[in-house]
C-alpha cells in the first residue's frame, strides 16, 4: 500500500466510532455482499447502499449523504474513466475507491488522475481493504504497494484526464450520451434539458477536448470507457 497526501474531505479525522454511509457500486451481487461484510468489520453499524451500475450510483449519491464510495470501473453500459470523472466532479467531497481486477499501473494512475481517492484490486485481502478505508477517510490516497504516484507520466490517460477534468458535470453527462451514439433530441429527452442546451454543451465539449466533430467526440468517449482495450 502507498498513501499520498490528499486534501481531507471531512472536518475531523476518521474514527471507528463514526456511523457512516457507504456506497458499493458493482454489478456482481456476490462481490457487493462480500465487500459489504469487510466494510462492516471496519465500520460497524455503517449504512451500506448498493448500486449495480453508474446510473444507480449517481442516484444513490444524489439521494443519500454518502461518506465513502466503492466503485467498480467496469460496470455495464459504462464509460469507465468518464463516468468516474463525472462522479468525482458531481460529488467532490465523497472519497471514491475504485475496485477493479486490473493490476496495470497505467490503469491505476489513470483512476487517480480522474480524481479517485483510492484503488484496490479485487483480489486484495480484507486487511488491505480495511487499510484503504482508513487511509482514504483520513484524507490520503491509497494505491497498491508497487504503484509510485510520484512518477510523471505524460501518457494518453494523463492527457485525457486533464481534458476531462476541464468539463463541467453537465458537459460530462452529454459526452457520455454522445459516446452511446445518441442524437441531440434523444440526449435532450433523457437528460431533461432542451436540444439547444445539448448543442451548447457539445460545442463546449468540442472546444475543451480539442476535437472538431461528433465522430471524434464519440471516439474519445469510447476510448475512455471500460471497454477500452487497456481498461476492460
Amino acid at each position: 500500500m502507498v498513501v499520498r497526501p490528499l486534501r481531507c474531505t471531512k472536518p475531523d479525522r476518521y474514527s471507528v466510532h463514526m456511523t457512516l454511509t457507504v456506497l458499493i457500486a458493482d454489478d456482481h451481487p456476490l462481490f457487493r455482499e462480500a465487500l459489504a461484510g469487510i466494510v462492516l468489520m471496519e465500520l460497524p453499524g455503517a449504512d451500506i447502499q448498493h448500486a449495480e451500475d453508474y446510473a444507480e450510483a449517481r442516484a444513490a449519491l444524489a439521494a443519500n449523504s454518502i461518506d465513502l464510495a466503492f466503485v467498480d470501473l467496469n460496470m455495464p453500459n459504462s464509460h469507465g474513466l468518464t463516468d468516474l470523472a463525472l462522479l468525482a466532479k458531481m460529488h467532490p467531497n465523497v472519497p471514491i475507491i475504485v475496485v477493479s481486477a486490473h493490476e496495470e499501473s497505467d490503469v491505476i494512475r489513470a483512476c487517480i488522475q480522474h480524481k479517485a481517492s483510492g484503488y484496490i484490486i479485487k483480489s486484495a485481502s480484507p486487511s488491505e481493504i480495511k487499510q484503504a478505508i482508513t487511509s482514504v477517510l483520513n484524507g490520503d490516497i491509497h494505491v497498491p504497494l508497487d504503484i509510485d504516484l510520484s512518477q510523471t507520466q505524460e501518457d494518453q490517460h494523463s492527457d485525457a484526464a486533464n481534458r476531462i477534468s476541464s468539463l463541467t458535470p453537465s458537459q460530462l453527462k452529454v459526452l457520455i450520451e454522445v459516446g452511446k451514439g445518441k442524437l441531440n433530441k434523444q440526449i435532450a429527452y433523457d437528460l431533461s434539458i432542451s436540444e439547444a442546451t445539448v448543442k451548447a454543451h457539445i460545442t463546449s465539449v468540442f472546444k475543451k477536448l480539442g476535437i472538431n466533430n461528433r465522430t471524434q467526440a464519440v471516439l474519445f468517449a469510447q476510448q475512455h470507457q471500460a471497454k477500452n482495450p487497456r481498461i476492460r
